[in-house]
């Protein structure tokens, strides 16, 4: 059994975001269209955090395999990354594994690039300003996809670490950064809003967001974690990646259900269904737009078949019998 090991500077060398980008333009396609096999993530719960397997199967790219992704909070402690992951790929005529690739990056890489699809069809086209909550690596390829879509020229940070917030603006070119700590003076006037955290709470007020504002959550992945208010939810048009997964995990949408302030039919559709304009993304300048993910495997065995047919093109990464 001949397996490619591909490292993350590797998979880094082989894919950019807006590459990354069209990928998730293709996966959530083929998701809405039925062309895609996506059984339920197991979740493995530890003392210390959860690991995550997450398998799926691309029908029209005859791609597969399967995600192995942990996150363990208490990791930033010891200065380690919060999240780790792998990423085996398998030949789906034999089913031997072909590939075992670096995952933390190419997870990071593929969140980011769904917000800046969901951006690309549900922001407006003058949008310059950005909100952005978070300051960890899922706030940066966020911010990175949104800039590639969008010719955004402003850019607020909001962050539970003052210092992290302060090296993330130190970090941008090309725009005007500022970090701030006041989320209400972040919010006003922003006409993208992006929450990248791991927060139990909101970490705004819905009721400020103004007409024609676009909202991207795309940090909690638990129906205990809730980064945006239902008063956000009500407001917007409530796009998600699935809707099966966004009713079981994403606890910005359940726990108003739950609650009885609104019933499933707030989730006006997925954005798969927009790729395939089934439905109509942002309808009015006015609107505001909410674009919830939990994450699914078609993402990520995406973004691997890509780096992979790269790799192997231009022998990249090194090969082991097993």
């Amino acid at each position: 059994m001949r397996v490619r090991i591909l490292s993350s500077d590797t998979v880094r060398s082989t894919i950019d975001m807006p590459m990354a980008i069209e990928a998730m333009r293709d996966a959530f396609s083929a998701l809405a269209a039925g062309e895609a096999t996506v059984p339920v993530r197991v979740a493995l719960e530890t003392s210390h955090g959860v690991s995550l397997f997450m398998p799926a199967h691309l029908k029209e790219r005859d791609s597969a395999g399967v995600k192995i992704v942990s996150v363990n909070e208490g990791n930033a402690q010891s200065g380690l990354p919060v999240i780790h992951a792998v990423v085996v790929v398998l030949d789906t005529l034999t089913g031997c594994p072909i590939a075992l690739m670096d995952g933390t990056w190419l997870t990071a890489l593929r969140t980011g690039a769904v917000g800046g699809l969901a951006a690309d069809l549900l922001s407006r086209r003058d949008s310059t300003t950005v909100a952005l909550f978070g300051a960890g690596t899922q706030a940066r390829t966020q911010l990175e996809a949104v800039r590639c879509v969008r010719d955004i020229t402003k850019v607020r940070v909001v962050s539970r670490s003052a210092t992290s917030a302060q090296d993330l603006v130190g970090e941008l070119s090309g725009v005007e950064a500022i970090s701030l700590e006041d989320p209400d003076e972040a919010v006003t006037g922003a006409d993208i809003i992006i929450a990248a955290t791991s927060s139990s709470t909101p970490v705004f007020d819905g009721a400020l967001v103004e007409p024609g504002t676009h909202v991207t959550g795309i940090g909690s992945f638990t129906t205990d974690m809730r980064e945006v208010d239902a008063t956000l939810v009500e407001r917007a048009r409530v796009i998600v990646d699935q809707k099966e997964a966004a009713l079981e995990e994403a606890g910005d949408i359940v726990g108003p259900i739950r609650d009885g302030l609104f019933g499933e039919d707030v989730i006006a559709g997925e954005i798969g269904d927009i790729v395939l304009g089934r439905i109509t993304g942002r309808t009015e300048a006015e609107e505001i737009t909410y674009f919830k993910s939990v994450g699914n495997a078609v993402q990520d065995i995406a973004v691997a078949a890509k780096v992979l047919s790269v790799a192997e093109a231009e022998e990249l990464g090194e090969i082991f019998e097993l």
